[in-house]
């Protein structure tokens, strides 16, 4: 009779949740994202050197952002690089410029969104929707703002999993 074993069943566990998370942001995440989001703007990287780019950017942006608050986009091609936020303006994206992968970047999407508490959730969509390879840390969550509903759901999918398949977990040795 095969049995469950906590080496079978947590690999199986975290496909379905990788699963429901990518059927979530399917049907789910461009809605939201939607409704967050007031306006979308694009920046070409153009001019030569980092210098040259910043000043550039920082030009456009002053003419055609309006926003503080706002989530920001770095691409590659079709590739997306690096999703970030800001609540203050121009000097964080600019400050992306230094980085190491900053020369492969050829466009940077600009998201203004409704208000400063929805700015977490729209980066975290936005890191659910567009996958990008550079972001090392998730978005963080700050007290009040408002919660991503896909983070939401994949915890309760987590939770109910476990409680369908309780695994013991390992005892901890009792310090003498």
């Amino acid at each position: 009779m095969p049995g469950f074993s906590k080496k079978k069943v947590k690999p199986l566990v975290t496909k379905t949740v990788e699963l429901a998370r990518a059927i979530l942001v399917n049907d789910q995440a461009r809605d939201d994202f939607g409704t967050v989001v007031a306006s979308k703007r694009q920046w070409h990287v153009r001019g030569f050197g980092r210098s040259a780019k910043k000043r550039g950017f920082k030009e456009w942006y002053a003419k055609r952002i309006q926003s503080h608050n706002c989530v920001y986009v770095f691409w590659s091609g079709r590739r997306c690089e690096y999703v970030g936020r800001t609540i203050r303006g121009r000097g964080r994206p600019s400050s992306q410029f230094d980085k190491f992968w900053f020369t492969g970047v050829t466009r940077l999407d600009i998201y203004s969104v409704v208000g400063p508490g929805s700015v977490p959730k729209a980066e975290c969509l936005a890191i659910h929707l567009f996958d990008p390879r550079r972001n090392v840390n998730s978005a963080s969550k700050p007290k009040y703002a408002r919660r991503c509903p896909i983070c939401h759901s994949e915890k309760r999918i987590k939770k109910e999993l476990a409680r369908i398949f309780p695994l013991r977990r390992k005892r901890r040795k009792a310090h003498r």
